[in-house]
C-alpha cells in the first residue's frame, strides 16, 4: 500500500517550494492529500474534526508547508492523537523577520520576547524540521534550541517543467549577432534581503557602458526601488508576467542577479531566483552563503560578491561582459551546476533521506 502525506494548513499549493515537494513525494511513490484550513489556523485540529478529515484514509505523515507557523501547533495536536508524525518546512522565522531583517522590533521588547517564546514552541513541536540551507539550520539550533538531530537541510529547488533553457528574443538576437546591450535581470519580491538599492547603484555606475539593467517583480519595496532608480538611463522596470512566462524573461537576459542585502538573513539564503536562472542556463551573481554546495566556489557561472557592495556587483557584471564571447560556456556551466547540485533529482535524494531518518 502506498504511503500518504497530508499537506496541512492555509498554504499556497502553487508556490514553487510547495509544488516541488508535492511532485517529489509523488515521485517517491507517496499519495499526496491536502487539508486546507479555512477558518482559524490555531484551531485547525478542531476544524479538521468538524469537516470530517478523520473519514479520509489515515496519513503516514503530516507536512506543514513553508511559512505556516500559525498551522503547526494545531497540526501537531491532530497528528499526535492519531500517532502520525509531523514534518515542518518553515523556511523563515517570524522573529528573524521582525527583529533582524526588517528591524521593526528590538530583541528585548516584550512583544519580541513573546514571539521568540511562541516560535520556539512551534519549532520544537514537530518530529522533524527542514530548512533551505545549513545556515538556517544553524540559526534555528542557536536561536530556538532545536536539537540538530531533529532538523535536516532540504533545498528549495524549482519547477523544472517550467524553468528550463529555451530560445527567447534576447538569445535570438545574440545568435544573429545583432548589436545590443549586455542585459542583466533582477526578478523577485523586492525583499530587504535582496538589496535592490545596491543593484540600482551598480546600474548608475555603468550608465555609459551599454549595460541594461532590468527589474521584474513586485513587493513592498518596489516603489522605493523605483524612486532610487529615477533618472538612471539604463534601468527598466518590466511589466508583470505570468509565472510560466518568467523563464522567457530570464532567457532574454545574459546574467541574472541574486541577493545582496546586509541583513543576517541575506547571508543565510540561496534565493529562488538562483535556482530558476541556473535551471534556465543563465549565470548569476550573488553574495556568498555557506549554505551553497561546496562546489559553488569553483563554478564559473556563479560570481560571489560581498554584501551591500554596488561596485563589486558592477565589476562582476563587467567581468561576464568582457568574456561574453564564451557565453555558451557560461550557459552550459550554469545548467550543469544546477543538474549536479540544485536539481529536483538532488532534492529528491534529500527528501528520501529525511523520510528514512523519520522511519517512514
Amino acid at each position: 500500500m502506498r504511503k500518504r502525506v497530508l499537506f496541512w494548513g492555509r498554504f499556497d499549493p502553487g508556490y514553487s517550494r510547495n509544488r516541488v515537494y508535492a511532485a517529489l513525494f509523488r515521485e517517491l511513490g507517496w499519495e499526496v492529500d491536502c487539508f486546507f484550513v479555512k477558518w482559524f489556523p490555531r484551531f485547525g485540529d478542531v476544524e479538521a474534526v468538524l469537516r470530517g478529515l478523520g473519514r479520509r484514509p489515515r496519513p503516514d505523515l503530516v507536512w506543514v508547508p513553508v511559512c505556516r507557523q500559525r498551522d503547526i501547533l494545531a497540526a501537531c495536536r491532530w497528528a499526535r492523537r492519531r500517532g502520525v508524525k509531523v514534518l515542518f518546512d518553515p523556511m523563515i522565522s517570524a522573529w528573524d523577520k521582525k527583529v533582524l531583517e526588517q528591524r521593526k522590533w528590538k530583541a528585548d521588547e516584550p512583544r519580541a520576547r513573546k514571539l521568540l517564546a511562541r516560535e520556539t514552541k512551534m519549532m520544537h513541536s514537530p518530529d522533524m524540521v527542514t530548512w533551505d540551507t545549513s545556515c538556517h539550520l544553524d540559526f534555528c539550533a542557536r536561536t530556538f534550541g532545536v536539537p540538530r538531530e531533529k532538523m535536516r537541510v532540504l533545498f528549495t529547488g524549482t519547477d523544472e517543467s517550467v524553468f528550463k533553457p529555451q530560445m527567447a528574443a534576447g538569445a535570438a538576437r545574440a545568435a544573429n549577432r545583432e548589436p545590443r546591450p549586455f542585459t542583466v535581470l533582477y526578478h523577485g519580491a523586492y525583499l530587504p534581503l535582496h538589496g535592490t538599492e545596491y543593484i540600482v547603484e551598480a546600474a548608475r555606475m555603468t550608465q555609459a557602458e551599454n549595460i541594461q539593467w532590468d527589474f521584474l517583480g513586485w513587493g513592498a519595496y518596489k516603489a522605493e526601488t523605483e524612486a532610487k532608480a529615477s533618472g538612471i538611463s539604463n534601468i527598466r522596470f518590466l511589466d508583470k508576467v505570468p509565472y510560466t512566462e518568467v523563464p522567457k524573461v530570464i532567457c532574454a537576459h545574459d546574467v541574472v542577479l541574486g541577493v545582496f542585502g546586509t541583513t543576517e538573513k541575506a547571508s543565510r539564503v540561496i534565493g529562488n531566483k538562483v535556482y530558476e536562472c541556473m535551471a534556465c542556463a543563465r549565470p548569476t551573481i550573488n553574495e556568498f552563503c555557506t549554505g551553497y554546495p561546496p562546489e559553488a566556489g569553483a563554478c564559473p557561472a556563479i560570481k560571489f560578491v560581498p554584501p551591500g557592495d554596488a561596485k563589486a556587483i558592477a565589476d562582476a557584471v563587467r567581468a561576464y561582459r568582457d568574456d561574453w564571447a564564451r557565453r555558451d560556456f557560461y550557459f552550459a556551466a550554469a545548467r550543469d551546476f544546477f543538474d549536479r547540485h540544485l536539481s529536483m533529482a538532488v532534492i529528491k535524494g534529500q527528501l528520501a533521506g529525511i523520510l528514512k531518518d523519520m522511519g517512514l
